[in-house]
This record gives C-alpha cells, structure tokens and sequence, in this order.
C-alpha cells in the first residue's frame, strides 16, 4: 500500500468512525464492536505511514525483534543463604562445613 493509500485509507476509517459515533446512542453490540475494529486498524495504519515516511520502502508488516535482554536486571537472585540463619532450624545447611554462627 503506497503512501497516498494509507492516507485515503485513514481518512475513509476516520469517516466511518465520525459516522457511527454520531448514531452512538443507537448503536448496538456490533457497532460498538465495529468501532474497536476500526480504532485497531487506525492504529496499524497510522504506525505503517509512520514508518513509511521514515522509510519508503518499509514494509506492510514490521519484523519481529526480539526484545534485548535487560542488563539492569543483573543475574539471576541469589537463593537465600542458609548458613545465615535466614531459614528455620528445620531446613539443613548447605554444607555441613559451613559454622551456623556466620553474623
């Protein structure tokens, strides 16, 4: 779809939702249904001719990017250390090496 036909396109759904938000009052459960379709399209349509006039030969459907992994997260969390008395005298230590009374 060229760029002058995400524009007429826009322009026809934003029409139609003009339309059907003035009969609001009489709409039933498809019209209703029928504006989210229509807000859902814009959307798609909008973010196309964005990335249309950034790039002209972009295509229709963006590929999929993996989101990047977040280094602010740092490592896995450590497990609580049993050797600190941080669980209950119940639960065994990990190393039977390892004194109980460590601060």
């Amino acid at each position: 779809m060229a760029s002058g036909g995400i524009g007429d396109r826009i322009e026809a759904l934003v029409e139609e939702e003009q339309r059907l938000w003035a009969d609001s009052a009489h709409l039933d459960e498809s019209g209703h249904a029928r504006l989210r379709e229509i807000r859902e399209e814009l959307d798609q349509c909008w973010n196309l001719l964005r990335r249309r006039r950034a790039d002209p030969n972009a295509p229709a459907t963006p590929p999929h990017v993996p989101d990047p992994p977040n280094d602010l997260d740092g490592p896995e969390p450590e497990p609580p250390h049993l050797e600190h008395g941080v669980h209950g005298e119940d639960e065994p230590a990990p190393d039977p090496d390892v004194p109980r009374d460590i601060p």
